[in-house]
């Protein structure tokens, strides 16, 4: 459905109005009430097993493939030691990454006192690459940033 959007112009003519047809975006018309936030708390990589009839219990992700793509990525960065000066990877200091990080990516922002500020989930993963990594921050915009916070997410959700 096209929906009718008018462009004022001012020049030679004083004001002049041309009607632009613009082709709608599934959304324009939802209502903050109408938003269902319930999935909102679901895990990143729960996993479902599908029946054995369909393919003998094997697990099945309901993860976007370019998602699972991104946590791959992240899973090997956190694993290189040449995001950092090419000696300590993530893995150095977080040698059981479940254990030390599950969780803990989806409590920012919060408080550093490493920092003294309140930090993001960007600002703490650089400070990890340029602290024990000495290594050179990421932009947020990253596509390797993203990656490590796809990863981190993946872990697990907050006790």
């Amino acid at each position: 459905m096209k929906r009718w959007l008018g462009v004022l112009l001012l020049g030679w003519c004083g004001l002049c109005l041309i009607p632009v047809w613009a082709e709608k975006t599934p959304g324009d018309d939802i209502q903050p009430d109408q938003v269902n936030l319930d999935n909102l708390a679901q895990p990143l990589v729960a996993t479902t097993t599908s029946p054995a009839s369909e393919g003998e219990g094997k697990p099945e992700s309901p993860i976007d493939p370019r998602l699972q793509e991104f946590i791959a990525k992240g899973r090997a960065l956190f694993a290189d030691p040449n995001l950092g000066n090419g000696e300590k990877s993530c893995l150095s200091c977080h040698s059981d990454p479940v254990a030390s990080l599950g969780g803990k990516i989806q409590t920012y922002p919060k408080y550093s006192k490493v920092a003294k500020t309140i930090i993001n989930q960007v600002h703490q993963i650089n400070l990890c690459l340029t602290k024990p990594m000495k290594g050179q921050a990421l932009a947020a915009d990253d596509e390797r940033m993203t990656a490590l916070i796809a990863y981190l997410v993946s872990l697990g959700q907050p006790e």
